[in-house]
């Protein structure tokens, strides 16, 4: 045999291992583990005319459902979305709500949750922990946890949780102890402020002016103060005097316009109440027909047009353009109860609802 046969010989031989070998090379990608939330969070990005369900999840996880909470979008990057769970801790998605994952965060279940205006990394979180209730902080996106509050006694919990937009420092925080607390350094320190004859469920800062803050208790009372909650007047015996039906003052929401001073909403099993100069007056938005059966769960008001509102019952949202003259519907049939509805903070069209079992 001629050495330029040999040589040839060597080539296809060294070509044939080369294909069998690379043939057992596998190109396969490492397949993310992925879960599902049911039908616990919704997006709807028209204004809430249509919603589409948004429950992919990546990551190790079991759960089926998630009963939501509580919600946080990012104000510098409406992707950012975190959700508060009642057996979980906390979820997140970075692409709008298309998949969805779970944030390293200790304790189950998460009453409030809420971002820093500032600087849209710094996440406070109101939960539960080892039978107490208690407030955490990340500075780093959920990187790592900082505990900043816990209650001096076993049971309490954390049930409200507000900052103020105009100096994120002043944190509000309200107990089930009917104590209401504030920070003026991030939550580095402490102090009661007041004490309530029923717990606070809602604080509500307005959106001009920050040392008007509202808050409403479990009993269905409206409380203000005028200056950043040194002092804080019940406002109540103001909606009675109007000559509307006040029902049993069943309102569970408290809002304020996000673009109109001294602009206050209320909801609740009763319907919608709004008033236009600080609780002074009250107008009748919606009464509803059947309000022990269906009560009004969550409340939503554009953010950049205070004329559009959207509320939810249990499997149904309603939507006005008028300012509550008429509605419009959308039925989701998920055979849950809506629990909050939010706005993307950034613009008028993106709404989240989450629902419980």
């Amino acid at each position: 045999m001629t050495q330029f046969m040999r040589k040839i010989l060597s080539i296809v031989a060294a070509s044939f291992l080369v294909l069998i070998f690379s043939g057992c090379t596998s190109t396969k990608t490492a397949t993310v583990p992925t879960f599902t939330i049911s039908q616990s969070i919704w997006k709807s990005i028209d204004g809430g005319a249509q919603w589409k369900v948004q429950n992919k999840g990546e990551g190790k996880a079991n759960i089926a459902e998630a009963d939501v909470l509580s919600f946080a979008i990012n104000p510098y990057d409406a992707n950012n979305l975190y959700v508060g769970l009642r057996k979980g801790g906390i979820l997140k998605t970075r692409n709008g709500g298309e998949t969805w994952e779970f944030m390293n965060f200790v304790s189950e279940k998460v009453y409030g949750l809420a971002i820093n205006p500032s600087d849209g990394r710094t996440l406070y979180a109101s939960g539960v922990w080892q039978g107490r209730g208690k407030i955490f902080k990340t500075e780093d996106d959920g990187a790592n946890w900082t505990e900043i509050y816990t209650s001096p006694t076993d049971g309490p919990l954390v049930i409200s949780l507000n900052i103020d937009k105009k100096n994120s420092k002043i944190i509000y925080v309200a107990t089930s102890e009917k104590e209401l607390i504030k920070s003026m350094d991030g939550g580095a320190t402490w102090r009661n402020i007041y004490l309530s004859d029923d717990p606070i469920v809602k604080i509500a800062i307005d959106s001009a002016n920050s040392n008007l803050v509202y808050f409403l208790t479990n009993g269905g009372k409206i409380l203000k103060s005028k200056d950043a909650g040194e002092k804080i007047e019940d406002i109540s015996e103001n909606i009675k005097k109007e000559s509307f039906s006040y029902g049993n003052g069943q309102y569970k929401i408290l809002k304020t316009d996000p673009t109109r001073a001294n602009t206050v909403f209320l909801a609740g099993a009763d319907g919608i109440m709004k008033s236009l100069d600080g609780g002074e007056k009250w107008e009748e938005v919606l009464a509803l027909n059947n309000p022990e059966n269906f009560p009004i769960r969550a409340l939503a008001i554009n953010p950049k047009n205070s004329s559009e509102i959207v509320y939810a019952m249990d499997q149904a949202t309603y939507k006005s353009l008028d300012a509550g003259k008429t509605w419009k519907t959308f039925q989701f049939n998920n055979k849950m109860k809506a629990n909050i509805l939010e706005y993307n903070p950034t613009e008028g069209t993106e709404l989240y609802i989450g629902f419980t079992k």
